[in-house]
Order: structure tokens, then C-alpha cells, then sequence
């Protein structure tokens, strides 16, 4: 938390060095009045640290432009399990001098290393952003827009998801009333550019492929409303209850519709809660089952019985049990159960190789062969 300082903002090479514990939204703010732009947004902007950011390879809202964490990373500073300090990347935007390492590192929550220094890359600030709410009576329409948008070669800075159930909970914490929340579902695309005229070209082509798609209404939405209604999706059901499992799958774009209409049958199957919303312009769908009242020993038989039918229907559809939230020690297990042998023979030879000892978030990601850190 001391390592707060964003150390320089780099304009002629276009980077930002910083220390791991400034936050995400701080860092934002601060390259934003020099008049560059930061891609990375996770929806925990706010409080989370730049450093946790690169450990867990965060998305977020704007990956459909300009990706994950991982593609803002151009270098780093690590303290290695064996208390070497090493600066892997740099300043540079290519680099084919051996094995990238560095990419070892995003995404490893931990496990490899501890990260003290990010080099990260900027862009020119747009000069023009618009944020439209496109609404629909059928999820499924709603989810099918975005291939259609992406197809016309329009490439968003973001497209996220509200299932109706999401937005009416969304209100209830909020306590205001959203458009259309009767019976609507949301889709919401951000586009940004240097040119208005095309931006307005792009803003009327997204509107006709909308009302081609059978939507309800297409608004230019107010950007401050309608992001404060998104992300306060996990929070507006954890005010509802207080414990729920926040599933985070990842399936192809294109499979996205099926996927959030066979799971969305398992509420009614199981009588529970589940609501959807997530970044279909990359294919990651949240599903947050919630358990309100039940008890806790109705909650632990029926939880495994609902997943283990998401992830069999995720994998067989060619994806992933995490898109951007991780494994930690609570998917340890199913990282185990759907992972091939072969690469999880692979990720726990690096884990091995790389702290031997078993002293960096033992248990976390991956299990290697059962063992306890050893003492000195």
C-alpha cells in the first residue's frame, strides 16, 4: 500500500512506470491530464491496485479495443521467490530476446513472483466517446447484436450485458428507477474516435442493426447513469445476499447466446436465483447464483450440482471456467477437474521451477504434489 507513486509518465514513448500499489482509477486520472490513455478498466477501478491488476491478468470493460491487462504490460520489476529482484520488458513495444517470462508473471496471482513495478502502455486520448443502451424483450436478440456491430466493422470500446433479472436488482439497490426495466434486457456499447462525423456514422449503423435485431428502444445513454447502473451488478446482489458464487465463464463470442440460455434454464431447475451480465464482446458472461435463505447445507449440495452442469456445458462449447477473475484457491479443484493433463502438467513444472520451495501463495492456481512450504 506504501508503493503508491506513479514514478514517470514516459509522453514521447507513450508509457506510465508505476509502483504496484497505485490504483487503477488514480493511474487513469493522472495519464488522462497529460493527454494519453490508459485501456485497462476493471470494474474495481476505484480500489484496485495496478500491481493485483497485472497478478490476476484483469479485463474489464474496454478488453473488446484494447484488450486485458496483459496487453498493457510492457515490462515489469519482480522479487522472485528466491530474493532476486529482476526487471523483465521494459520501455520497448517489441522484444524477441528469448523466452518472455514476463508473461509468466501476468496472470500468475502470485504464485511466481511478487510484482513491484509495472511498465505500462498508453495511447492518445479519444477526443470523442459516445455510449449507447440498445434494449431488448429477448436475451437472446440482445446477446446476437454484438457479432452484427463487430461484423460491420465497427470495433467498440465496449460491449457489456444486463439480463432483466440484473437490472430490476440493480434498481433496488440503487433505488432508481432504469429504463425500460419492465421487461428489457441491456446491451451497452461505448465507441470513441478523433472523428465525430464517423462516430455519429457508426452511433446510426449500431441503431439499424439494433432495430433489424429486434430490439425495444436504442437510447444515447447518459455515460455517468448508465456505468454506475453496470457496475453495481455484484454489489446490488450481495446486498441482496450476503454469500453467493460469482461464476466468471468464458465461451466464444459466438456461442454466448446458447450458453446464457441453457444456464439461465438451471435457475428454474434448481429454483434459484442466477443473474447474468458480462463483457459479450468478448465472450465472458458473470453468473452470480445467489443463495438467500437457504441453508448452509442446502447451499453445499446444491452449488456443486449447478456448476459441474455450467462448466461441462462451457467446455463442450470450447470454453473456459474463468475468464478474467482466476483460480485462487476456490477453482484450484475445478482447474484440476477440466484442465487437459498435459498443460497442467506445464503449468505446475513452472510453478516448480520457479519457487521450488512452495513459499508463493501455496495452494493457490495450482497444487504441487501436496507439499508445505519448507522452513529455512
Amino acid at each position: 500500500e506504501r508503493m503508491n507513486k506513479i514514478l514517470e509518465i514516459d509522453k514521447d514513448n507513450m508509457v506510465c512506470v508505476s509502483e504496484a500499489g497505485v490504483t487503477t482509477s488514480v493511474l487513469q486520472d493522472a495519464v488522462q491530464k497529460e493527454g494519453l490513455f490508459y485501456g485497462g478498466d476493471p470494474c474495481s477501478g476505484d480500489s484496485c491496485f495496478i500491481g493485483g491488476n497485472v497478478a490476476t491478468n484483469a479485463g474489464g470493460n474496454r478488453a473488446v479495443k484494447y484488450g486485458v491487462t496483459r496487453d498493457q504490460v510492457m515490462g515489469m520489476e519482480v522479487v522472485t521467490p528466491t530474493g532476486e529482484v529482476v526487471t523483465l520488458g521494459g520501455k520497448f513495444r517489441k522484444n524477441a530476446t528469448g523466452y518472455m517470462l514476463m508473461h509468466l508473471f501476468i496472470g500468475s496471482e502470485g504464485t511466481l513472483g511478487i510484482i513491484t513495478k509495472v511498465y505500462l502502455k498508453l495511447v492518445a486520448l479519444p477526443k470523442y466517446q459516445q455510449d449507447l443502451l440498445v434494449v431488448f424483450d429477448n436475451l437472446d436478440d440482445a446477446i446476437a447484436l454484438t457479432p452484427k456491430v463487430m461484423n460491420a466493422g465497427i470495433t467498440p470500446v465496449c460491449v457489456e450485458f444486463m439480463d432483466n433479472a440484473s437490472i430490476k436488482q440493480v434498481e433496488v439497490f440503487l433505488d432508481e428507477k432504469l429504463p425500460k426495466s419492465e421487461n428489457g434486457n441491456y446491451i451497452i456499447i461505448q465507441i470513441a474516435g478523433d472523428n465525430e462525423d464517423v462516430l455519429m456514422d457508426q452511433c446510426e449503423k449500431i441503431v439499424e442493426l439494433a432495430e433489424d435485431n429486434n430490439a425495444i428502444d436504442s437510447l444515447v445513454a447518459d455515460p455517468a447513469v448508465i456505468w454506475k447502473s453496470r457496475k453495481a451488478y455484484l454489489e446490488a446482489d450481495r446486498a441482496r445476499s450476503l454469500v453467493f458464487s460469482m461464476e466468471d465463464i468464458v465461451v466464444p463470442m459466438t456461442e454466448i447466446p446458447g450458453a446464457v440460455q441453457q444456464i439461465s434454464r438451471l435457475g428454474e431447475k434448481y429454483n434459484v436465483a442466477m443473474h447474468c451480465a458480462g463483457h459479450c464482446g468478448d465472450g465472458n458472461v458473470h453468473i452470480d447464483i445467489l443463495k438467500d435463505d437457504r441453508t448452509q447445507e442446502e447451499w453445499e449440495e446444491m452449488l456443486p450440482k449447478i456448476q459441474g452442469e455450467i462448466y461441462a456445458l462451457v467446455y463442450k462449447l470450447g470454453g473456459r471456467l474463468s475468464g478474467e477473475h482466476g483460480i485462487g484457491y476456490k477453482r484450484e479443484a475445478l482447474l484440476e477437474k477440466y484442465t487437459d493433463p498435459v498443460e497442467l502438467k506445464m503449468m505446475k513444472a513452472v510453478k516448480k521451477a520457479l519457487d521450488p520451495k512452495n513459499i508463493m501463495n501455496p495452494g493457490k492456481v495450482v497444487s504441487i504434489n501436496d507439499e508445505v512450504p519448507v522452513e529455512e
